[in-house]
């Protein structure tokens, strides 16, 4: 989009003098951080809940070490907030002005207030309390994206509440519209985790919260070695956490969003082991229903990692989740994922196989205008060849795409197993120029051969099995040492 601009800026009417402008309207308390951006219709849900209430200047507000359920917003006036040390000795004092928030944490902790806040001035605020609050998230639930920001910007902050259980929380990863994740550490191992902290907004949607707290359940059962590991769970500040190990690397997405192209046995590699994960999990009863870039998590040395089973379901189930709500991203979702139809391992390999046209053509393979023209194409329009934008796509990759992403189900791969062995296969073709040969060469004392033996056979067990990699073995006995 062009930037537009005043034609006083321009050189034509540079020089000429601009009227005063007018004084700028009073902020109003929904433009605070912690309130920007909610609905219109969310911002009416907390204006009725709060009371309206009056201080006349001297008053305290706020009595430091005291015990509190309320939360307060200036509207207007100004308030000095004072904090003292355990001798009663002034160690923090500032002046706050309207619009301003002040007691928020009162809505999430049980502590006493930390500082005493005092009116300058005849003041004028809004007061909620905490069970006040607490209705008004279950009336209305988007009201409580408030909660989750207030927590966020909390944990964040140096002097914040900083811990979740035992967690001692580093810093923020990332966040969507279901969760935000934090880094964090074990305090007394000093293992780096990751915590996925659910929406306030849907803590009081009870049906998926108690999905939330079931897939922390059902993904700490997995053990994969491309399966990310959860490790705990923690209930705290009115939400729910899902500790996970914390990964080094990037999200595939990261990586396709960069533009930087990726090598077509790094392609085969990485979806043959999103394959192999995949395969697990429908083993284990747990379709994912969400395969997608910014779900697989590339390690640093390259070895990818399935994440987010938030709203994996048991084979025969549909697209609609907890309370009835569509669950997916459109761009991937499979045509019986969209018409609500019982899903089996095969509509992950739909959206997996859109994923395999996105990482080789770096764009996806449908859009639309509308939500309903998208899932128009999904359903009925068969998946442009890849070719067309990558003319050197291998045979393989195609014919992966190819299947992977049918309209129809009985025409795809018949699991992920049958996928991942059909990547294997290809990747294992003998073509010369794909082939490097490493050798060693070990001599030592007879004395010393069981070692050797012993190190030898773990390497060759490791090596066993993997594709692309061929084994030759060799071994020469002492030769007699006869010139006595």
């Amino acid at each position: 989009m062009e930037k537009t601009h005043s034609y006083s800026t321009t050189q034509q009417f540079a020089g000429l003098s601009s009227p005063i402008p007018p004084p700028p309207a009073p902020k109003s308390w929904a433009t605070l951080p912690l309130f920007a951006g909610l609905s219109e219709e969310a911002v009416e849900h907390f204006r009725d809940a709060m009371a309206p209430a009056e201080f006349l200047a001297g008053t305290a507000v706020l009595t430091q070490g005291e015990p509190g359920e309320d939360m307060f917003v200036l509207e207007s006036g100004t308030m000095r907030i004072i904090v003292r040390n355990e001798k009663n000795v002034v160690v923090f004092e500032r002046t706050i002005s309207a619009p301003a928030l002040f007691g928020e944490m009162a809505l999430i902790t049980r502590e006493p207030r930390t500082a005493s806040v005092v009116a300058e001035e005849d003041v004028r605020c809004l007061r909620i309390d905490k069970q006040t609050v607490q209705e008004l998230f279950s009336r209305h639930p988007n009201t409580a994206v408030f909660l989750t920001r207030l927590v966020g910007e909390r944990l964040m902050e140096s002097k914040g509440i900083r811990k979740v259980g035992k967690y001692e929380v580093i810093g923020r990863l990332g966040s969507g519209g279901v969760a935000t994740v934090f880094e964090a550490r074990h305090p007394i191992l000093g293992t780096p985790v990751a915590l996925k902290m659910l929406s306030h907004a849907l803590v009081f949607d009870t049906s998926f919260a108690e999905h939330f707290q079931h897939e922390a359940r059902l993904v700490a059962q997995l053990s994969h070695d491309h399966i990310v590991r959860v490790l705990d769970t923690e209930s705290a500040y009115g939400t729910h956490f899902i500790v996970m190990e914390k990964l080094t690397g990037d999200l595939l997405e990261s990586l396709i969003d960069s533009g930087q192209p990726l090598d077509w046995p790094n392609c085969r590699r990485i979806l043959r082991e999103v394959c192999d994960a995949l395969w697990y999990s429908h083993r284990q009863g747990l379709i994912h229903r969400d395969i997608k870039p910014a779900n697989v998590f590339l390690l640093t040395d390259g070895k990818a990692k399935l994440l987010d089973f938030g709203i994996a379901t048991n084979p025969g189930g549909g697209s609609a989740g907890p309370g009835g709500k569509v669950m997916g991203t459109p761009y991937y979702m499979s045509p019986e994922q969209i018409l609500g139809q019982p899903l089996d391992g095969r509509a992950d390999l739909y959206s997996l196989g859109i994923m395999a046209y996105e990482m080789c053509c770096r764009e996806l393979p449908f859009d639309g205008d509308t939500l309903q023209q998208l899932f128009a194409r999904h359903i009925n329009m068969p998946t442009p060849d890849p070719r067309w934008v990558e003319p050197e796509l291998p045979d393989d990759l195609c014919e992966f795409i190819r299947r992977t992403t049918a309209k129809l189900p009985e025409d795809r791969f018949t699991n992920c197993n049958e996928a991942a062995n059909f990547l294997k296969a290809a990747a294992e073709v003998p073509v010369l120029d794909r082939f490097a040969m490493s050798s060693l060469s070990v001599t030592y004392h007879a004395s010393r051969r069981e070692l050797v033996e012993r190190v030898l056979a773990e390497a060759v067990a490791k090596l066993e099995g993997q594709s692309g990699v061929a084994l030759f073995a060799a071994h020469r006995g002492a030769v007699e040492d006869d010139t006595n």
